[in-house]
């Protein structure tokens, strides 16, 4: 609907560039490192469970007030570090001030909205946390549909919009399992450090994808008019799958592998392992061969129509490709950091993050400034990352697996 309407003009780039920005944190604050780390550390808890909760509810949110407010306060700052190129082209970066100033409260609704799906999830209860995403495409999709003119303003509406009503869901199903959150001032020490050392490596470590992505978005920046649109839409049929397999697989299987290293049973243990590992290696194999071998084909049949060009067709086809070798590799990844959340391996996690982002920095360099192949360049560079990533991770399972079950 964006795509037919907007094609791959400045409102769309400066679209898919700003919210990256609270996404990129949504990957900290939300699904990724909090989701990941707390729902075994709820699983440990048992005893004051809900006192550890509002614990981290109380945090949670508080941190997230202050620093929403900051970006508010000083919004031509992150614009400025996560979209240098805009600076170019002052109506440019003065509308993409504005619109993040719409948008980024929404880091504050959806992190809540991760907080009360890890409740639900320990609880292996996973269907209404995972179809609140509904709710957003929908809203967004409404107000694209209805408006006169999509604006940037419209846009941000939306977003908040949804994130509002993504969070009334949430806490209301959350509050039929027994628990509704609640602020507090007392903390236990005890019981938040198996939580915070889980955590603080993850923080990098669950956002790395995001990261990759946003470094090239930041690269992107430099780039013709366009650039950012069509890696965000390639990005956003890579998601597809990993949304779909990967992260589902990823978050279903975190529990179970949790419950089996309390339990120390190794052969379960085991079992859970393989069945997650192969099936999201060729689940990844699948989807990359569909997306290598049809690229074109898909990319005209979701969005060449309106304002998007059979150049913009071919361009996103592009990226597209080049993102889809990385696929079984970066299914399989997810996977691969469940266990070792699980396993409380997080330096190691922490580890992978740090390498992955060093090499997309320096291949985004070297694939633009010297070697000048433009946004395809951004998407291989992402993919080189992932899949140097999962060969560390192979090789590190394999030597310490004796280790998980001991």
């Amino acid at each position: 609907m964006f795509s037919s309407i907007l094609g791959s003009n400045v409102i769309h780039d400066i679209f898919v560039v700003i919210f990256k920005i609270p996404n990129v944190f949504r990957s900290f604050f939300g699904e990724g490192a909090l989701s990941q780390s707390l729902t075994p550390s709820i699983l440990e808890a048992k005893q004051n469970l809900y006192n550890f909760l509002n614990q981290i509810f109380t945090m949670l949110f508080f941190a997230l007030l202050a620093f929403v407010v900051f970006v508010e306060l000083f919004p031509e700052l992150f614009v400025s570090i996560f979209a240098p190129g805009f600076q170019d082209n002052e109506t440019k970066f003065l509308a993409a001030t504005e619109f993040l100033t719409y948008v980024f409260p929404y880091i504050l609704l959806i992190s809540l909205v991760a907080f009360l799906g890890a409740v639900q999830n320990s609880k292996k209860s996973f269907k209404v946390v995972a179809a609140t995403p509904i709710l957003f495409n929908l809203t967004l999709i409404i107000f694209a549909c209805l408006s006169e003119t999509l604006s940037l303003k419209v846009i941000g509406t939306a977003v908040i919009v949804a994130g509002v009503m993504q969070l009334i869901l949430n806490l209301y199903f959350t509050s039929t399992l027994g628990y509704f959150p609640s602020f507090t001032k007392k903390y236990d020490t005890k019981i938040l450090n198996s939580f915070f050392s889980r955590f603080f490596p993850a923080i990098l470590a669950a956002g790395v994808y995001q990261l990759n992505v946003l470094v090239d978005t930041i690269f992107a920046s430099f780039l013709i008019s366009g650039s950012p649109t069509w890696l965000y839409l390639s990005d956003r049929l890579i998601q597809f799958p990993m949304g779909l397999f990967g992260v589902a697989i990823s978050l279903v299987a975190l529990p179970d592998l949790t419950e089996q290293l309390f339990n120390k049973n190794k052969k379960e243990f085991r079992k859970v392992f393989l069945k997650g590992f192969s099936s999201t290696f060729m689940l990844g194999l699948a989807s990359g061969l569909f997306y290598i071998l049809l690229s074109s084909q898909i990319i005209q049949l979701l969005f060449f129509r309106g304002e998007f060009t059979m150049n913009d067709v071919d361009m996103t086809s592009m990226s597209l490709v080049a993102y889809a070798y990385a696929l079984p590799f970066l299914l399989s990844s997810k996977f691969f950091n469940s266990v070792f959340f699980a396993a409380n391996k997080t330096k190691f996690v922490l580890t992978l993050g740090l390498i992955s982002l060093f090499i997309n920095l320096v291949l985004n360099y070297l694939f633009i400034f010297v070697y000048d192949m433009g946004h395809i360049g951004l998407a291989l560079a992402t993919t080189f990352a992932a899949i140097s990533v999962w060969v560390i991770a192979i090789i590190y399972l394999f030597n310490l697996k004796e280790s998980f079950t001991t």
